[in-house]
């Protein structure tokens, strides 16, 4: 291969990973909720609640934060709904709440309105944000946050790789907390089909060819992560005297999202492909290659490729533009 080619395809491939490696948004969390309803509700967010019950870190944040809200009760208004941003062992704001009043259906279509005051806990060692709602600081006092975030961390179940949504409730009989409700939320695992078609360049020869792809998508914590697939390329071009000739390639491939935002994904993978059906003198019976596949938008992808003939022999770059539908 030319040293030209060389270059060429190797700023393609940094390209394609510096553009990968960009993408940042705000993750999926996996949500723990408690309602006593009347004195507070409590939303815990965390990337991996699992991460709660294998630390115990849960337990010393509440811990820590019942004892900091003992000493900072005093400065907390009375007179208008309030905000408490908590930074565990870093720092504390008070400040007026956005929200002055905030109401919800019930069930019934009732109008209820909803506790006055917040506070946030931030953990950032745990990757994860507690949110409490109440009224009445003197009734929040009354909780006992670390016996509250033990019951919760003993009866977390078992990891998963979905995202869980977890609610708990009083138990009537001992005045302890049971899992009421463990449901999935976000993606599940999924099949796909896809069909296609595709521009490509190799040896100063264009060729356009139809493909059809079926894989199997897996779910991490709500976002289609790992897509593993067989797919099926047949590439046309044309002989001298103007006849079509067809080429046919079957490959397989594996694709990574290495966005964390579920409207917006960034695929990226490898594929190895063996010539199945040869025609004309462009490939030979032994043509295998190999690329990297990168979907810039949604259903139009790029993909850097190398070419052998035999295995690591004669290499030759292409390029493929394609299209889904």
């Amino acid at each position: 291969m030319k040293t030209r080619d060389c270059y060429l395809l190797t700023f393609l491939f940094v390209l394609l990973f510096q553009a990968v490696s960009a993408q940042h948004a705000e993750v999926l969390r996996d949500t723990i909720r408690f309602e006593e309803h009347a004195h507070l509700d409590l939303l815990i967010l965390a990337e991996d609640y699992h991460e709660l019950k294998k630390s115990g870190g849960l337990k010393e944040v509440f811990e820590s934060f019942q004892v900091d809200l003992n000493e900072i009760q005093e400065d907390l208004p009375e007179d208008i709904p309030y905000l408490v941003e908590y930074w565990h062992q870093d720092n504390v704001h008070i400040q007026p709440n956005p929200i002055l009043k905030s109401y919800r259906f019930s069930g019934e279509r009732e109008l209820l309105e909803n506790f006055r005051n917040r506070i946030i806990i931030y953990d950032v060692a745990n990757k994860m944000e507690a949110i409490i709602t109440f009224n009445d600081v003197a009734a929040l006092l009354d909780v006992d946050f670390p016996l509250l975030a033990e019951e919760i961390s003993n009866q977390l179940p078992e990891r998963h790789r979905f995202l869980r949504s977890l609610e708990y409730r009083q138990d009537p009989s001992n005045q302890g907390l049971i899992l009421s409700q463990d449901r999935f939320t976000g993606y599940m695992d999924m099949l796909s089909i896809r069909a296609g078609v595709g521009a490509n360049v190799y040896q100063n020869s264009f060729l356009t060819d139809i493909s059809g792809e079926i894989g199997i998508h897996l779910n991490q914590k709500g976002l289609l992560k790992d897509q593993f697939y067989i797919s099926n390329n047949l590439l046309f071009s044309f002989s001298e005297n103007g006849g079509i000739i067809t080429n046919n390639f079957t490959n397989l491939g594996y694709r990574r999202n290495f966005s964390d935002d579920r409207l917006k994904p960034n695929w990226l993978g490898v594929e190895f492909g063996l010539v199945t059906k040869r025609s004309g003198a462009l490939f030979k019976s032994n043509t295998m290659r190999l690329g990297v596949n990168w979907e810039i938008v949604k259903n139009i992808s790029v993909a850097p490729q190398l070419y052998f003939n035999g295995f690591f022999k004669q290499v030759s770059p292409g390029f493929r533009i394609g299209i889904g539908l």
